[in-house]
């Protein structure tokens, strides 16, 4: 994995590089005390992952991050510093790691098993979000989904591949109303409208109709609500209170989130 370092203090830089002579596949391609030198690098070079201390004179590593990402939106992100204080900022701009100063050649070796999995988790094209607003991306681009197709299939994502029929869709979604043939119209009307939007999208295998009902190819996304039950991903600190919550069904799964 190709890093780069960026810290003001040149000590750190130095201990940072004797710590990871140990590791194997962490290769460190540039190391910087001047964060516009870093971009200047990561312009000409393929970097996989940025160590970034936070507290630097004219730019800091947050907004160091955010420009790193702009030239590569996959970048991994890992802040390097002495304050706990910022884990919370350094969420907001969806850092993947984080360590706190000082740190130890074991706690480099940790974080790099967290960025080994999330590195391959990045060679899927598809991600769904479920900690705030529904949203599910392509190659980091948001796919235009809108209005109830999109809701159906946030409810059938939270199933995680278990079929999901379509009555209790239907009286999930639309709450209340007689669940007939003639009512359930608008069900299907909707569900057509997320076909065809995944398919546009070149997502036609991610719905899968069964018999009964519907489901997800789990194998063809990765999903922030996934992590979290699998406790595979720093996850914990990326959730902030908010799943799904322009849905009122979600209520009933927000518990099992807070006390996971």
């Amino acid at each position: 994995m190709r890093a780069i370092l960026v810290d003001d203090e040149r000590l750190m830089l130095r201990r940072f590089m004797r710590l990871a002579e140990g590791i194997d596949d962490l290769k460190v391609i540039g190391s910087f005390d001047d964060p516009f030198d870093a971009l200047d690098f990561a312009e000409e070079n393929d970097v996989d992952v940025a160590f970034l201390d936070i507290e630097m004179p004219e730019m800091d590593g947050i907004e160091l991050a955010r420009r790193l990402r702009a030239i590569r939106h996959d970048m991994l992100i890992v802040p390097v510093t002495a304050y706990e204080s910022y884990i919370h900022e350094s969420n907001r701009i969806g850092a993947d790691y984080f360590i706190v100063k000082p740190y130890t050649e074991q706690v480099l070796k940790t974080a790099m098993e967290k960025l080994r999995l999330l590195a391959m988790k990045q060679d899927k094209d598809v991600r769904i979000q479920m900690f705030g607003r529904f949203l599910v991306k392509k190659n980091g681009q948001p796919v235009p989904l809108t209005g109830k197709a999109k809701e159906i299939l946030a409810l059938i994502v939270t199933r995680r591949g278990k079929e999901i029929s379509n009555e209790e869709i239907y009286t999930t979604i639309w709450e209340g109303r007689p669940c007939d043939n003639a009512s359930m119209s608008v069900y299907y009307n909707a569900l057509k409208r997320l076909r065809v939007a995944l398919d546009q999208a070149g997502l036609s295998g991610l719905l899968v109709s069964t018999r009964r009902g519907q489901t997800v190819d789990t194998s063809l996304f990765d999903c922030d609500f996934y992590d979290w039950k699998d406790k595979t991903a720093d996850s914990r600190s990326k959730f902030e209170g908010e799943f799904l919550p322009e849905y009122t069904w979600s209520e009933y799964l927000i518990g099992e989130v807070m006390t996971f």
